[in-house]
C-alpha cells in the first residue's frame, strides 16, 4: 500500500517526467564521471543531478507558524521574480532548489553562531 501511495505522489508531484531508462542511463554515466572524486563531493554532485528528487533525496517534514510560512512563501516568490527578471537560466523549483538553499544557508549561519546567540534567539522566538 505504501509503495502505491509513493508511486501516486511521485507521479503527481515529480518535476521531471523522464522515463526510467533515461534516468538509469544518466545515473550510470554520472557515476562513471565522478568515480575519481571524494565520496562527499560525489554524493553532493549526484544529489544535485537527481532525476527524481522525491525518490533519491531524504524527506524532512517540519511545521512553521503562519508568519514564518508567509515569509518563506514571499521569499520564494521574490527570488523567482528576481531570477526571471535577470534572465537567469535557472527555472526555480521549491523542492529542488529553494528549500535546499534555505536549509544550507540556515546551517551556515547556525554554524557561525555561538551558543549564547542561539539561546537568545530561541528565547526571543519563544516569548513572542
Amino acid at each position: 500500500m505504501s509503495d502505491e501511495i509513493d508511486d501516486r505522489l511521485s507521479r503527481r508531484f515529480d518535476d521531471d517526467q523522464d522515463d526510467q531508462d533515461d534516468a538509469a542511463t544518466s545515473k550510470k554515466s554520472q557515476n562513471d564521471m565522478t568515480s575519481g572524486q571524494s565520496g562527499k563531493q560525489r554524493k553532493s554532485q549526484t544529489s544535485q543531478k537527481a532525476q527524481n528528487i522525491k525518490k533519491e533525496w531524504n524527506v524532512r517534514s517540519f511545521y512553521l507558524d503562519d508568519d514564518l510560512d508567509s515569509d518563506l512563501t514571499t521569499a520564494f516568490k521574490r527570488l523567482d521574480l528576481s531570477l526571471s527578471e535577470a534572465d537567469a537560466e535557472v527555472n526555480l523549483k521549491k523542492t529542488r532548489h529553494f528549500y535546499p538553499l534555505i536549509v544550507e544557508l540556515g546551517l551556515e549561519r547556525l554554524g557561525k553562531m555561538d551558543i549564547t546567540e542561539v539561546t537568545e534567539r530561541l528565547e526571543s522566538t519563544d516569548s513572542e
